[in-house]
């Protein structure tokens, strides 16, 4: 069951820059590279932040070789307009 994690799942993001366009006010309390928040990220199948640890049965591996989501700009955040 571990490799069907949220952290290990082609919907999860989980990278500062993304997660700082997707809520906007996070940076007025400090930033998306805290350490409270651990590796904590957002479903992009549900619209839910949610614990790395978490699972569902949605689960999608991301392709060979990818780990982590990619970081850099968040162009593909979903409340962007």
């Amino acid at each position: 069951m571990a490799g069907e994690r949220c952290g290990s799942c082609a919907h999860f993001r989980n990278d500062p820059a993304y997660l700082e366009r997707l809520f906007p006010g996070l940076t007025s309390f400090a930033s998306a590279d805290a350490s409270v928040r651990g590796d904590d990220g957002h479903c992009r199948r549900h619209d839910r932040y949610l614990a790395a640890r978490s699972h569902c049965a949605d689960f999608r591996p991301r392709a060979p070789g990818i780990q982590k989501m990619p970081q850099g700009p968040a162009s593909d955040c979903p409340h962007d307009s």
